[in-house]
């Protein structure tokens, strides 16, 4: 296992608009260092916040699960969703967890997308406040503070926005490139509600925050697995080795809490036993035990996406899914025997 980095957004910027620019990623190589062969085991797994809902990566390292399925495998914390497609794009990583509508408006864009692995079909965020705000109705005129531009928190609340028949402008949202500077904002008044995936929400409490409403309720393809067409087809041995781990570790997270608590401990940016165990309360009703891409999720995704690039989206979004894999898991009965006593 190797060490995890954050690459500079400024780098992922440029190589996202050369990519989309060509109309195709750039060819296969290993984490962003010098090209590797077609079939290399070796990757780059980027994920795109810190916090509890990427467990299923954390317990795979932890446990030394993509090890033992023969992969080397490199986390890598990327600093927002909108920087996932340009990750991809540009060979800086090899798969990517994020919001399936922020890759969607690549692959719009001409990058060649694959959808692997779907562990979590809602938003996974809440709402965080301070003061006399006690309801979703009462956050209309105030300040939202959120990571970015088409992070998961940003598509939550447009999700959130639209059922309850209200638009941008009956908000302000306020963007603050990062987690810890929602939860800095928050505490300076800079904000009126922040929104943010467990455990981070709940440290909040600490200086007399509550939490207002959580989102999900909302389906979403929130937390997609995607690479490009071009790695998948090269590596596929890579991608079955991948889901096959994804599997396994989403079936540890059903059965071994501790093992689950210790990970999201270690690596979601606390290390209070409390707020590791209400995060993990949280997840565990969300986390897929089957991770098949669901395609109406994924069309809506690719509807939004189209909707905010002003084109029409796919008719057909299948084109986009490889769940290859983990229908020959099923098959054999793999999936099941993973959760027999």
């Amino acid at each position: 296992m190797r060490l995890r980095k954050v690459l500079p957004a400024a780098v992922l910027a440029l190589a996202c608009a050369a990519a989309v620019a060509c109309g195709k990623p750039a060819a296969a190589g290993g984490g962003g260092d010098a090209p590797a062969a077609a079939g290399s085991m070796s990757l780059t797994v980027g994920y795109t916040a810190i916090g509890a809902a990427y467990s299923d990566l954390y317990v795979c390292e932890d446990q030394g699960v993509f090890t033992k399925n023969g992969l080397d495998v490199k986390l890598t914390l990327l600093n927002s969703s909108s920087q996932l497609l340009a990750a991809l794009a540009s060979n800086s990583v090899q798969i990517g967890a994020g919001v399936a509508a922020t890759t969607a408006a690549g692959a719009l864009g001409g990058v060649d997308l694959r959808y692997l692995a779907l562990p979590i079909s809602n938003f996974y965020v809440e709402m965080w406040g301070m003061g006399d705000i006690t309801s979703p109705e009462q956050v209309k005129g105030k300040k939202i503070g959120l990571s970015s531009p088409g992070s998961l928190g940003d598509t939550a609340v447009d999700a959130w926005l639209k059922d309850q028949g209200w638009t941008d402008k009956d908000v302000q949202k306020t963007f603050l490139k990062s987690t810890p500077a929602e939860v800095t904002a928050l505490q300076s008044g800079a904000v009126d509600v922040i929104v943010t995936q467990p455990p981070t929400g709940t440290t909040t409490r600490n200086f007399g925050a509550h939490k207002i409403t959580d989102f999900t309720k909302y389906p979403a393809a929130a937390n997609a697995y995607t690479a490009t067409a071009s790695w998948t087809q090269a590596n596929g041995p890579a991608v079955e080795a991948f889901v096959k781990s994804e599997v396994e570790c989403l079936s540890m997270l059903h059965k071994d809490k501790a093992t689950a608590i210790d990970s999201i401990r270690k690596h979601s940016g606390t290390d209070d036993p409390e707020l590791a165990d209400a995060a993990y309360t949280f997840f565990e009703p969300l986390w897929a035990k089957d991770p098949k891409v669901e395609p109406t999720l994924l069309a809506a995704a690719f509807a939004q996406a189209a909707a905010e690039k002003g084109t029409d989206a796919p008719a057909d979004v299948t084109t986009y899914i490889d769940n290859g894999p983990l229908q020959s898991l099923r098959a054999d009965g793999y999936i099941d025997s993973l959760y027999k006593s």
